[in-house]
Protein backbone atom coordinates (compact mmCIF):
# COMPACT_ATOMS: atom_id res chain seq x y z
CA UNK A 1 0.00 0.00 0.00
CA UNK A 2 1.32 3.48 -0.85
CA UNK A 3 0.30 5.10 2.43
CA UNK A 4 2.40 2.85 4.69
CA UNK A 5 5.79 4.14 3.47
CA UNK A 6 4.39 7.68 3.66
CA UNK A 7 3.22 7.13 7.23
CA UNK A 8 6.66 5.77 8.09
CA UNK A 9 8.16 8.83 6.45
CA UNK A 10 5.89 11.13 8.44
CA UNK A 11 6.71 9.25 11.64
CA UNK A 12 10.38 9.62 10.87
CA UNK A 13 9.95 13.35 10.24
CA UNK A 14 8.02 13.73 13.47
CA UNK A 15 10.78 11.92 15.35
CA UNK A 16 13.35 14.22 13.76
CA UNK A 17 11.33 17.28 14.78
CA UNK A 18 11.02 15.99 18.35
CA UNK A 19 14.75 15.29 18.45
CA UNK A 20 15.45 18.83 17.26
CA UNK A 21 13.06 20.26 19.83
CA UNK A 22 14.85 18.32 22.55
CA UNK A 23 18.23 19.53 21.31
CA UNK A 24 16.87 23.07 21.18
CA UNK A 25 15.66 22.81 24.78
CA UNK A 26 19.08 21.49 25.82
CA UNK A 27 20.80 24.35 24.03
CA UNK A 28 18.42 26.82 25.64
CA UNK A 29 19.33 25.39 29.04
CA UNK A 30 23.01 25.69 28.21
CA UNK A 31 22.43 29.25 27.08
CA UNK A 32 20.64 30.01 30.35
CA UNK A 33 23.58 28.53 32.26
CA UNK A 34 25.98 30.62 30.23
CA UNK A 35 23.87 33.73 30.84
CA UNK A 36 24.02 33.01 34.59
CA UNK A 37 27.79 32.63 34.32
CA UNK A 38 27.94 35.94 32.47
CA UNK A 39 25.90 37.59 35.24
CA UNK A 40 28.22 36.11 37.86
CA UNK A 41 31.25 37.32 35.95
CA UNK A 42 29.66 40.75 35.63
CA UNK A 43 29.06 40.80 39.39
CA UNK A 44 32.69 39.82 39.94
CA UNK A 45 33.68 42.53 37.51
CA UNK A 46 31.66 45.10 39.46
CA UNK A 47 33.19 43.92 42.74
CA UNK A 48 36.68 44.15 41.33
CA UNK A 49 35.94 47.62 39.97
CA UNK A 50 34.74 48.77 43.38
CA UNK A 51 37.82 47.23 44.98
CA UNK A 52 40.08 49.02 42.49
CA UNK A 53 38.40 52.34 43.33
CA UNK A 54 38.78 51.73 47.05
CA UNK A 55 42.44 50.89 46.60
CA UNK A 56 42.93 54.00 44.49
CA UNK A 57 41.46 56.14 47.25
CA UNK A 58 43.78 54.53 49.78
CA UNK A 59 46.76 55.15 47.52
CA UNK A 60 45.92 58.83 47.30
CA UNK A 61 46.24 59.22 51.08
CA UNK A 62 49.00 56.68 51.88
CA UNK A 63 52.72 57.37 52.37
CA UNK A 64 55.11 56.55 49.50
CA UNK A 65 55.89 52.92 50.49
CA UNK A 66 52.24 52.21 51.01
CA UNK A 67 51.43 53.94 47.73
CA UNK A 68 53.85 51.67 45.85
CA UNK A 69 52.32 48.59 47.48
CA UNK A 70 48.83 49.78 46.64
CA UNK A 71 49.78 50.52 43.04
CA UNK A 72 50.94 46.92 42.73
CA UNK A 73 47.61 45.74 44.14
CA UNK A 74 45.74 48.06 41.82
CA UNK A 75 47.66 46.71 38.85
CA UNK A 76 46.73 43.18 39.91
CA UNK A 77 43.07 44.09 40.37
CA UNK A 78 43.05 45.79 36.97
CA UNK A 79 44.54 42.67 35.41
CA UNK A 80 41.86 40.55 37.10
CA UNK A 81 39.22 43.02 35.93
CA UNK A 82 40.53 42.81 32.37
CA UNK A 83 40.54 38.99 32.56
CA UNK A 84 36.99 38.98 33.90
CA UNK A 85 35.85 41.33 31.13
CA UNK A 86 37.51 39.11 28.52
CA UNK A 87 35.75 36.09 30.02
CA UNK A 88 32.42 37.93 29.86
CA UNK A 89 33.04 38.91 26.25
CA UNK A 90 34.02 35.35 25.34
CA UNK A 91 30.90 33.95 27.01
CA UNK A 92 28.69 36.45 25.20
CA UNK A 93 30.29 35.61 21.87
CA UNK A 94 29.92 31.88 22.51
CA UNK A 95 26.30 32.35 23.53
CA UNK A 96 25.57 34.39 20.42
CA UNK A 97 27.29 31.86 18.18
CA UNK A 98 25.34 29.06 19.82
CA UNK A 99 22.05 30.89 19.27
CA UNK A 100 22.92 31.51 15.63
CA UNK A 101 23.83 27.85 15.11
CA UNK A 102 20.60 26.77 16.78
CA UNK A 103 18.51 29.07 14.62
CA UNK A 104 20.35 27.95 11.47
CA UNK A 105 19.72 24.31 12.35
CA UNK A 106 16.08 25.01 13.12
CA UNK A 107 15.64 26.88 9.83
CA UNK A 108 17.32 24.07 7.92
CA UNK A 109 15.10 21.43 9.52
CA UNK A 110 11.99 23.52 8.88
CA UNK A 111 13.00 23.91 5.23
CA UNK A 112 13.64 20.20 4.92
CA UNK A 113 10.36 19.43 6.66
CA UNK A 114 8.48 21.77 4.29
CA UNK A 115 10.18 20.23 1.26
CA UNK A 116 9.31 16.72 2.39
CA UNK A 117 5.72 17.71 3.10
CA UNK A 118 5.47 19.20 -0.39
CA UNK A 119 6.88 16.00 -1.86
CA UNK A 120 4.45 13.95 0.17
CA UNK A 121 1.50 16.06 -0.97
CA UNK A 122 2.65 15.80 -4.57
CA UNK A 123 2.96 12.04 -4.26
CA UNK A 124 -0.51 11.79 -2.70
CA UNK A 125 -2.04 13.80 -5.56
CA UNK A 126 -0.76 11.34 -8.15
Amino acid sequence: MVLLPRIDEIDSLQQDVEKLRKEKREMELQTADQAETCRNLQDANNTLSARALALAEEVATAPEAMRIKMEGQIAEVRRQLKDAQEDIDAMRNAEQSQRIALLDELNLMQSENTKLRDQLRAAQRR
